[in-house]
């Protein structure tokens, strides 16, 4: 039943959302603000640049003064030497900061060595150093110094910045442009873990599981390798040499988990295909950590390998995507294909920027395409639950339809004098439904299951014994009463069946009440009586009154008009019998012999 809230009700629950929009529009008024003057001080995070005038010295000899950042013409392994003064006011617990990408920083002040972060100042390290920052503290001491910059470039050819700041202030602005990703990267694990741990709590159930499984494992491998490639990744790890090993395993991991899935989400149509893809990347897997730790080629040098084998299997998703359009299986996954072409262009752009970026937050691109991957997934397995959901009820229904027919049929079989009488009442009341459905708005679904129940409504004669129902006179009170027993007994074998035909049970139990309240076994009156009744009650007795009893023969159709017009608004709802004579004066219901 409907609930009408009322005036105070509704004003309460605008007050709410009037407080809740305030309090959303105070913290971005809170948060933005430029009007602080009269807060509390925070203090300053703030790093000063140094990047001016800095001497370069090339490997050549060659000398010349630069602003950083710098961009030199790398040619292979080359050692570039900057050097500077120190400010006069350096303060205590100050810090320089630099970023060294894959190249040895060494860092000289007053020539000694303060600083150092090589191949060879950590131990089992590669030759291609995880890129890094390296702080050097200073102190007052320090002030006016000559400071000197060693740096063996490997892999590109860039001097970066260098920030001065008081203690750690140094990664402030580093860490304020990398939030949105890391967040993106945690949200991306903590979503990887509950569809994990969903997957795992609803393996035993009807839904795809397997898809919900392979799609964490993408989500978390995908964010593993997002804070290994973080370039704050050093307040992740203690030690961050390692995160050379699972952030190349994780990245190469990709292309694999994505097969996995792609392969349940395409019903493993192609599973020979992904399966070749899954062992090659496997493979490759082992082989470039094999290599590596047999120092034949480092991982880095290794990686084109691992992208190309990822960009050929994404390729090969792409065709299959493609193909499945061509021929029209595209249906079965439509939602999710969506998901699949933004997963695999965002991956594609990861991978470009890789060799065309150095600087290049990895991973953000790719939590796009994860999240409207998991978004498509969650509306496809949704999708697909639904129908599932209505094609096993389809399926049941089918069945119990089957079952009761079969029983109905056997009643009909039973009973001697009414054979086939299921059978005709279904029709009769198809036919009345029919002609109702624009009225009371029947879908072409509703007049079939009438009909359906229409086939039932004696289930329960299976209760009467057959020398009350195959009597040839006509029947006294008592076996009267045992008679009427049979909508009981029918509502009764419905109660165990679990029937998923809506309204059915309805129509076996109340197919005898009347409209003015006489009937049985309930005396319900009116429209107490549900409609399915009063449909199947009509259609029940007009073809009582066109069939032939031992007692009397079938009457004529004038005969059955009036009776029926007689009848309307007592034992028949006077709507439908008016209906009912509509079809009788059309000719289109006609009895059944």
């Amino acid at each position: 039943m409907d609930y009408k809230k009322s005036l105070i009700e509704n004003l309460v629950e605008w007050c709410v959302y009037s407080i809740i929009a305030m309090s959303l529009f105070m913290d971005v008024v809170a948060i933005f603000s430029t009007d602080v003057a009269h807060e509390a001080p925070v203090g300053s995070f703030a790093a000063q640049d140094f990047n001016q005038d800095w001497i370069l010295e090339m490997e050549d000899g060659t000398r010349g003064i630069i602003q950083l950042p710098f961009l030199t013409d790398f040619d292979g392994e080359e050692v570039y030497v900057i050097t500077n003064t120190l400010p006069d006011n350096l303060q205590d617990n100050s810090s320089l900061m630099f970023r060294a990408n894959i190249e040895d920083v060494y860092v000289y002040i007053d020539g000694k060595l303060r600083s150092e972060y090589s191949t060879e100042s950590i131990p089992f390290m590669s030759y291609y150093i995880p890129s890094a920052y390296v702080v050097t503290k200073l102190s007052s001491e320090d002030a006016s110094k000559e400071i000197t910059i060693k740096i063996r470039a490997k892999v590109y050819g860039i001097i970066n910045e260098i920030k001065l700041g008081d203690g750690n202030n140094v990664w402030f602005n580093v860490i304020y442009q990398n939030i949105p990703v890391n967040l993106a990267a945690e949200m991306i694990l903590s979503l990887g873990i509950i569809l994990f741990a969903f997957s795992l709590i609803f393996s035993k159930t009807n839904l795809n599981h397997r898809l919900v499984f392979y799609l964490s494992l993408l989500m978390i491998d995908i964010s593993i390798w997002m804070f290994a490639e973080s370039m704050i990744r050093q307040l992740f790890f203690a030690k961050t040499t390692m995160i050379q090993y699972f952030s190349y395993s994780a990245m190469e991991l990709v292309g694999v988990l994505a097969c996995m899935y792609f392969d349940e989400v395409q019903h493993k149509y192609y599973h020979k295909f992904y399966f070749i893809a899954e062992l090659v990347g496997t493979i490759v897997i082992a082989l470039n950590f094999t290599l590596h730790f047999a120092g034949l080629v480092e991982l880095f040098k290794s990686l084109p390998v691992a992208h190309l084998i990822m960009v050929l299997s994404l390729l090969m998703s792409m065709c299959t995507i493609v193909n499945d359009v061509r021929i029209g299986r595209i249906k079965e996954y439509r939602v999710v294909a969506v998901g699949m072409d933004l997963m695999l262009a965002t991956c594609g752009m990861e991978i470009i920027a890789f060799y065309t970026t150095e600087n290049h937050a990895f991973g953000l691109f790719a939590c796009i395409g994860l999240v409207c991957l998991m978004i498509t997934t969650v509306v496809q397995i949704l999708v697909d639950w639904t129908a599932e959901t209505k094609l096993r009820e389809a399926e049941s229904a089918r069945a119990t339809v089957n079952t009761i027919k079969t029983i109905a049929g056997t009643i009909d079989a039973k009973d001697e004098y009414t054979g086939g009488h299921s059978e005709r009442v279904g029709y009769y009341a198809s036919i009345l439904a029919r002609e109702m459905a624009a009225d009371y708005d029947f879908t072409e679904e509703d007049i079939e299951r009438i009909k359906y129940i229409g086939n039932m409504h004696d289930i329960g004669k299976i209760g009467v014994p057959d020398s009350v129902l195959n009597k040839t006179e006509r029947l006294n009170d008592e076996e009267y009463e045992i008679i009427k027993k049979h909508v009981e007994i029918g509502s009764a074998i419905m109660d165990g069946m679990d029937s998923t035909i809506q309204d059915l049970k309805d129509g076996i139990r109340y197919h005898h009440e009347r409209f003015d309240g006489k009937g049985y076994p309930d005396g319900l009156k009116e429209t107490e009586i549900p409609l399915v009744a009063r449909i199947i009650c009509l259609a029940d007795c007009y073809d009582a009154m066109t069939s032939d009893r031992v007692y009397r023969k079938r009457l004529d159709d004038e005969t059955v008009r009036a009776e029926i017009l007689r009848c309307a608004g007592t034992q028949f709802d006077p709507a439908l019998a008016e209906i009912f004579v509509r079809l009788l004066d059309r000719g289109d219901m006609k009895a059944v012999r």
